[in-house]
């Protein structure tokens, strides 16, 4: 059997696993459908809070730094659905510290699976599915994309795309890389504490803050490349080098992903150690 025979085989199998892993936590959210409304339509309420904080801004200014209303709402509504995507499939990433203090993640290591892959389609978080975040986020898109004439081609969707896929793996790669801090330090939360505040400052485009904020959300914790980036080149603004600067960053926190994922695994000490 030839290697790539082997790996479109292997591939598969995870594929699979994964597939039953996810409709196991699928089911577990459908036993209990009141609490799983209840929290999301309360998570929506949350969410509009942010809409309505713009709304209240734009009635008293015509623009904040340039960007109109409508643009401002993209850049939420892009920012919901990327948080939305993360929370679907990656979420079980901010379990790490938990997973490491009370001796979980052994029973990850002994498993005859990869430890990564088990880490993203196990555990208690991952049966949180975000349809508020969905329905949130793409509705502002869907709103504001006609108001701005955002597509106007097959070159625009495919531009959309890209931008979505790299904006979810830099949300990801930021968080993964602050929640792998666990292996050295147990009180890791901090750090979660930190994106969580970083979060509510990209809610807004950055160009409003101070140029210390600015380069901190771009290119210390590039948080921004969750919304505000992607929010530029959609809008056609600088895009070549923008485009640039986004893949160039994706390529850096994955290979500080793989890095750091190493580092932590060979310094992880059992609880039982």
């Amino acid at each position: 059997m030839s290697y790539t025979r082997k790996m479109i085989e292997k591939v598969r199998w995870y594929l699979d696993c994964y597939r039953m892993y996810f409709k196991i936590n699928l089911l577990t959210v459908l036993e209990y459908k009141l609490d799983f409304l209840a929290i999301n339509l309360a998570s929506v309420l949350a969410l509009l809070v942010g809409v309505f904080n713009i709304e209240i801004i734009f009635s008293q200014v015509d623009a904040m730094k340039m960007w109109s209303k409508e643009e401002v709402l993209w850049c939420l509504g892009f920012f919901y659905l990327v948080r939305a995507i993360y929370n679907t499939f990656f979420i079980n990433t901010l379990s790490i510290s938990y997973w490491i203090q009370n001796g979980k993640f052994d029973l990850f290591i002994l498993k005859p699976l990869n430890t990564f892959f088990q880490l993203l389609s196990t555990g208690r978080y991952n049966a949180e599915y975000p349809l508020d975040e969905y329905l949130v986020g793409i509705f502002l898109l869907i709103r504001t994309s006609h108001k701005l004439h955002m597509f106007h081609g097959w070159q625009s969707i495919v531009l959309f795309v890209f931008l979505l896929v790299t904006a979810v793996f830099a949300y990801f790669s930021i968080i993964f890389i602050m929640s792998t801090l666990s292996f050295w330090f147990i009180k890791s939360n901090m750090f979660i504490t930190l994106i969580e505040n970083l979060e509510r400052l990209i809610e807004y485009p950055i160009d409003i803050y101070h140029a210390v904020i600015r380069v901190a959300v771009s290119a210390l914790i590039p948080i921004a490349l969750a919304n505000y980036y992607p929010t530029v080149c959609m809008l056609g603004a600088g895009s070549r080098g923008i485009l640039l600067y986004i893949a160039g960053a994706c390529v850096i926190l994955g290979v500080i992903d793989v890095l750091v994922w190493k580092k932590g695994m060979k310094a992880y000490q059992s609880t039982g150690a």
